[in-house]
């Protein structure tokens, strides 16, 4: 029987990265890998966010705006009837 013994490093074994905004150390996997802290990804994301919130989509610029081609479907029966025989 053969075991293999499988050996992780540790964080003191691993190279050091620095975060690219800030040049700080960064420890988690997940920061190693994009170089960029935690901290600094959720400025990031938060920036990216607000800068592509704006966008309007044809059709959808509010109720019977600019881009609405049919009835709005929320308006009430006119009539008081119901058109689903």
């Amino acid at each position: 029987m053969v075991t293999t013994t499988v050996r992780t490093a540790t964080t003191d074994e691993q190279p050091k990265v620095l975060c690219l905004d800030y040049r700080t150390p960064v420890t988690t996997a997940a920061s190693r890998a994009r170089r960029i802290g935690a901290g600094c990804w959720r400025k990031r994301k938060a920036k990216a966010r607000a800068a592509a919130a704006p966008v309007a989509l044809p059709g959808l610029s509010g109720r019977g705006g600019p881009g609405q081609t049919g009835p709005d479907l929320l308006d009430d029966d006119q009539d008081g009837e119901d058109d689903l025989r």
